[in-house]
């Protein structure tokens, strides 16, 4: 792969959620070109199975899609915070639920064409029940999905279509 030379890099807004780059990009053969990115986010999602092969979900609203979406439980990393504690956390957080048992499934830049944040992707079982605790800016509801009658289609993102796929194989379903 030929040399790509980093010029100079701005940051251009900034608030509680994302930060937008500027970067100056010198390329193989000379060209200067600017690419915009975002800054590194990382986030984590969780998979949970309950008894009898129920998988739990959240609803929500999303504004980006403007769109309710049904998705596994997930969220971002909070400073210095372990993925692996993190997916707890956000599990316990808008479930209800934590996990006694939490096997890394993967984890991959969400998007490196625009944004450098990881996201790191979890199965958990061996639940235990607790008490939900949105953020004052969370407004979601729980569903209870039976894998077996779980269609990929009715999932809205790549995260939550992997995870299923990963637990309908780890449970021997399809």
């Amino acid at each position: 792969m030929e040399k790509f030379k980093e010029l100079e890099e701005k940051e251009l807004f900034k608030n509680a959620h994302i930060t937008v780059y500027s970067k100056k990009l010198q390329l193989p053969n000379n060209k200067v070109v600017e690419w915009t990115f975002t800054g590194r986010q990382d986030a984590v999602g969780v998979i949970a199975v309950l008894e009898k092969d129920n998988v739990l979900l959240v609803k929500q609203y999303r504004p980006a899609v403007g769109k309710i979406t049904l998705e596994i439980p997930a969220g971002l990393l909070e400073k210095n915070e372990v993925p692996s504690e993190a997916a707890n956390r956000e599990l316990e957080e808008e479930t209800g639920y934590r996990a006694e048992n939490l096997e890394k499934i993967c984890e991959y830049y969400m998007s490196p064409g625009v944004n450098s944040g990881k996201f790191y992707l979890y199965y958990a079982d061996s639940l235990i029940k607790t008490h939900q605790n949105l953020d004052e800016d969370e407004f979601l509801e729980v569903e209870k999905v039976d894998l077996n009658k779980l269609e990929l289609s009715s999932l809205a993102d790549a995260k939550s279509i992997l995870a299923v796929e990963y637990a309908k194989k780890k449970r021997k379903i399809g």
